[in-house]
């Protein structure tokens, strides 16, 4: 009985001792997306803030965001296409950095969060190397056609312009800028299929969104 006693006061201060060491958040083939990696890439502002969205819809973005991002890193590792790319990692953090307020703001929160800088430049530089295949591989293809082009001036910037009250430049006007709003859009339907095709082939666990 005495033994017995010591045992369970010993299992009982372990418990009460014991703290969460890590929370997995989500599996993509094998790799787990963790609570941590969701406060790093929100430091990092992988995903900007939408003006009045809440912290809980800011880190159900974030996940998602990690999860694509894990996808994309192993089908570019798988191809090889990751360690053959070279990125600017440097100009990836002065970017941050801006972001945040200046590198020493940035340092300041990564440590307070515990991370290194080196963490933080690991997760830059895959985003950078996804980013660096998406502009040659799917960018150069991308191209609106007459029709596309039209359709927006039409039915989306005339309606819009004229329910607020404002003047109506010509098509030919704002043909630039509808072009690069409508290459943005077919970029990120390519990039969306994309992530689509890849989830498709590996398992992907979601414990929370």
């Amino acid at each position: 009985m005495y033994h017995e006693a010591v045992l369970a006061l010993i299992l009982a201060a372990w418990v009460a001792s014991a703290v969460e060491i890590e929370r997995v958040l989500a599996v993509v083939d094998r790799t787990p997306i963790l609570a941590s990696d969701v406060e790093l890439a929100t430091i990092a502002q992988l995903v900007p803030r939408d003006e009045g969205e809440s912290d809980e819809s800011l880190r159900s973005a974030t996940l998602e965001a990690l999860i694509a991002l894990e996808l994309r890193w192993q089908d570019l590792e798988a191809a090889a296409i990751a360690a053959r790319t070279t990125v600017d990692v440097d100009a990836s953090w002065a970017r941050v950095a801006q972001r945040a307020g200046g590198e020493d703001v940035l340092r300041e929160r990564l440590l307070a969060a515990g991370f290194s800088e080196a963490v933080l430049r690991a997760l830059l530089r895959r985003a950078a190397v996804v980013q660096s295949y998406v502009t040659s591989h799917f960018a150069p293809f991308v191209r609106p056609t007459v029709e596309e082009i039209t359709a927006v001036y039409e039915r989306e910037l005339v309606p819009a312009l004229r329910a607020a009250g404002d003047e109506v430049p010509s098509l030919d006007a704002m043909r630039a800028d509808i072009e690069a709003l409508v290459r943005e859009r077919k970029l990120l339907a390519e990039l969306e299929r994309w992530t689509a095709e890849l989830e498709g082939r590996v398992q992907v666990v979601r414990y929370s969104r």
